[in-house]
């Protein structure tokens, strides 16, 4: 009955620890973008730094995830992306989406 209970336990711990990696990671990353959409002014470029920093994050980003719209001197960065988690026995998949704005600069 031991062994039962501390395969248990070591499985719960095994799940905690992962989505606690990944929600610090996405959070990491939410934050990221949020920042860098009020000092970047240039689209391309924001586009560019969003995907480096999602792989440094181990975020599985697209370039078709991120979407930057302009709307007179106000842009607006929206990333929605999907990051899969793999327990062995259990795989699922969690989506999320970071919003971020700035002002553009002539």
């Amino acid at each position: 009955m031991g062994v039962l209970k501390l395969t248990f336990v070591l499985a719960g711990l095994l799940a905690f620890i992962t989505y606690g990696n990944v929600y610090y990671h996405t959070s990491e990353f939410d934050d990221f973008v949020r920042h860098e959409a009020q000092r970047t002014r240039l689209k391309n470029q924001l586009k560019q730094e969003i995907l480096n920093k999602a792989s440094a994050y181990s975020v599985h980003v697209r370039e078709d995830d991120i979407s930057i719209t302009t709307t007179g001197a106000v842009f607006r960065v929206a990333v929605d992306y999907r990051v899969p988690i793999d327990l062995f026995v259990y795989s699922r998949e969690l989506r999320f989406q970071t919003i971020g704005s700035g002002l553009l600069r002539e």
